[in-house]
């Protein structure tokens, strides 16, 4: 597997770079609600939805201006062999086809995961699927994830929806989730699946009815 390798000069270009690019492409950036109080000496783990090639760019950019703690994305390594940049901003690798890997990630993202300092942001349905898609199929592999650390891991649930309104760009919108202790998540998966797929419904009503607390770029 490939580790994450942080770099500070990385960083700061990334944060010039993301900006730019993200206004370019889209015109707002509406937050639904407000990132929810989470202790920080909790470790967290956020779970977005999968919509589009943008997601690695709305997360980390979400992660930096209301989070405030060190990223750390797992992407599959057929991918970040590909953009190998990514890995200089946390960016590291699950292999789902070597089964030697995926145990060798399993143990690097609970050592992530350990240190409340840290995010590490996994994308539970493993592929791009429409919003709209429903069943939606979450993998259960977050479990093994935050298996390590059950006490004290808080798994927060994002949704991201891509929206066109009466603009040539299309704006983002975000809602965050109900955060839920990993042994939730490790006990009784289905509460968490509930959760994950009611947020997008939510984030889904407040795009229709255009109720939005902010649009973080004014």
């Amino acid at each position: 597997m490939i580790k994450a390798g942080h770099k500070k000069w990385a960083r700061l270009l990334f944060d010039f770079y993301i900006k730019r690019e993200l206004k370019k492409h889209f015109s707002h950036f509406y937050l639904v609600n407000n990132y929810p109080q989470v202790n920080k000496e909790s470790p967290l783990v956020i779970t977005p939805n999968h919509i589009s090639w943008w997601d690695g760019f709305f997360i980390d950019y979400i992660c930096n201006k209301e989070v405030g703690r060190r990223i750390y994305v797992m992407m599959l390594e057929e991918q970040l062999r590909k953009y190998k940049f990514f890995r200089k901003l946390g960016a590291y690798s699950v292999n789902l086809g070597n089964g030697f890997s995926v145990k060798d990630t399993i143990l690097y993202t609970r050592e992530i995961v350990s240190d409340p300092a840290n995010v590490t942001v996994i994308y539970p349905q493993g592929e791009i699927e429409p919003f709209e898609k429903r069943p939606m199929v979450l993998k259960e592999g977050i479990k093994l994830f935050v298996k390590g650390n059950q006490g004290n891991v808080i798994v927060l649930p994002v949704g991201f929806k891509i929206q066109y309104y009466n603009e040539k760009k299309p704006a983002v919108i975000i809602r965050f989730g109900e955060p839920l202790k990993s042994e939730t998540v490790i006990n009784d998966f289905k509460v968490y699946e509930n959760k994950f797929t009611e947020n997008l419904d939510l984030l889904n009503n407040a795009a229709i009815n255009k109720n939005f607390i902010c649009d973080i770029w004014e």
